[in-house]
């Protein structure tokens, strides 16, 4: 039996500023940066998979998750 695969959801940068819990201006810096995983499509603006915003997470938690005070 072959499994369904669901259709990734794409997200505006208003929904990945919501889901990130982040300012929308937020959002564009990061793009600005090249720091967040986007799509750019012309005439609808940026969009984002959240499957990607939830690896771009989990990445940047590990690269937190190293960081120490200095003491």
């Amino acid at each position: 039996m072959l499994e369904k695969s669901l259709p990734e959801e794409v997200l505006t940068a208003s929904q990945a500023a919501q889901f990130l819990h982040v300012h929308p201006k937020t959002i564009y810096r990061l793009i600005a940066e090249r720091r967040i995983p986007f799509i750019r499509k012309p005439g609808l603006g940026y969009r984002f998979l959240r499957s990607e915003l939830m690896q771009w997470l989990k990445q940047d938690l590990t690269i937190a998750s190293g960081w120490r005070d200095a003491v």
